[in-house]
């Protein structure tokens, strides 16, 4: 088994912690006739369970392009094929042997699904056509800002010594734009249809603030520090009153959640980040569930929908059912990352480094002293 690493932020691995289990609390049955104190937040956090997804949004956007940062400051250069493959490696060995799971037990079932869910699965564009899964647009989501980002910043390189000078401009076009669209799409629909929450060019604007927050603290660390120490207090206020809505409001009916909820939700996920990495942390619960989040977030439907209803009867305690259905979706997501993810990753490690020799190294004008911990399912 591969421990988290000590360069491993325990911040951010305990925020994707948070993450997924928000996930898995909103695709989780919330037991009837619970009593007050225990059924209110649990409905509350069902209800506002998505909101898991836009934080790894900000979070991926953050440490994946980070990685491209840090390759640039030391080389000078951006590898766009060593790092397609080291994305690769991380993303699709785990993800298509879960998929070739569910396919083999439908098939085995009588129950094939047919070729267009499957195709669009496969090619990673189900947030755009008929999909096997709820929670696979995603990941489709984070793969085509995979495919994208070194391109843009390739475009963006700028001068030595202003890098990537024009990344904050980007940003901001980007957000109006996405939040412009969301609205139009959004104009007198009576409910959120999955196609106005799922599509990249509507969702992108979260990885590209984590982005821009990257930036920052690679090039203007400095300020960025100053920054956050002058306002660290404040952040996590702002952030709860930006999510507040999302326990309070249905997602399916409440328009505001669907357009501007996404804006304000990828500010409130940038001030938990921020806050984060500006802090010392230790390694607990939630951060070892971090680590582990990707093949947890794999699993966890397959658990709810195949495994539990097939090793319990109908008549099963509801509350019994829910604790083990969070239960087993972090068990199954850890061993199916010791059996698959972890070694693919120890392999793609010592074929495709993640740090080549420098060649042209270059120095920002205002970097932080040491370069942010990787974590979580973008290592």
């Amino acid at each position: 088994m591969e421990k988290p690493a000590a360069q491993r932020s325990a911040a951010l691995d305990t925020l994707r912690g948070v993450a997924v289990l928000l996930v898995l609390v909103r695709h989780m049955a919330v037991p009837a006739g619970l009593p007050a104190w225990l059924g209110v937040p649990l409905h509350a956090l069902q209800r506002g369970g998505w909101v898991g997804v836009d934080l790894f949004f900000v979070l991926s956007g953050f440490l994946v392009s980070g990685l491209l940062f840090r390759e640039w400051t030391k080389s000078g250069e951006l590898r766009a094929g060593r790092f397609l493959i080291r994305r690769g490696f991380k993303i699709y060995p785990a993800f298509f042997v879960m998929f070739g799971f569910v396919l083999a037990w439908a098939t085995a079932k009588g129950h094939w699904p047919g070729w267009p869910p499957v195709a669009s699965e496969a090619l990673f564009v189900q947030n755009y056509g008929p999909a096997l899964f709820p929670h696979t647009w995603s990941l489709a989501v984070e793969e085509h800002f995979y495919l994208s980002l070194p391109l843009l910043l390739w475009l963006l390189r700028g001068k030595k010594e202003r890098p990537f000078a024009m990344l904050p401009r980007i940003f901001a076009v980007a957000a109006i734009a996405c939040l412009a669209l969301r609205i139009h799409g959004a104009w007198g629909a009576q409910r959120a249809v999955r196609a106005s929450f799922t599509p990249t060019h509507l969702r992108v604007d979260s990885l590209l603030f984590g982005v821009l927050l990257a930036w920052c603290r690679h090039f203007h660390g400095e300020a960025l520090g100053r920054f956050v120490q002058r306002w660290r207090r404040w952040m996590l206020g702002v952030a709860a009153v930006l999510a507040a809505p999302v326990l309070v409001f249905d997602l399916e009916t409440t328009p505001w959640l669907f357009t501007g909820g996404f804006t304000a939700l990828f500010l409130a996920g940038g001030a938990l980040l921020l806050h984060a990495v500006h802090r010392p942390a230790r390694r607990g619960a939630l951060a070892w569930i971090g680590f582990y989040s990707y093949s947890i977030y794999l699993w966890h439907i397959p658990v709810e929908r195949i495994l539990l209803p097939m090793l319990l009867p109908r008549d099963f305690p509801p509350l019994a059912h829910a604790a083990l259905y969070v239960a087993a979706s972090v068990a199954l997501g850890v061993i199916a990352a010791w059996i698959v993810e972890l070694p693919l990753l120890r392999l793609r490690d010592r074929l495709f480094p993640a740090q080549p020799a420098a060649r042209h190294p270059r120095t920002p004008l205002d970097a932080p002293a040491t370069a942010p911990a990787t974590c979580a399912h973008v290592a």
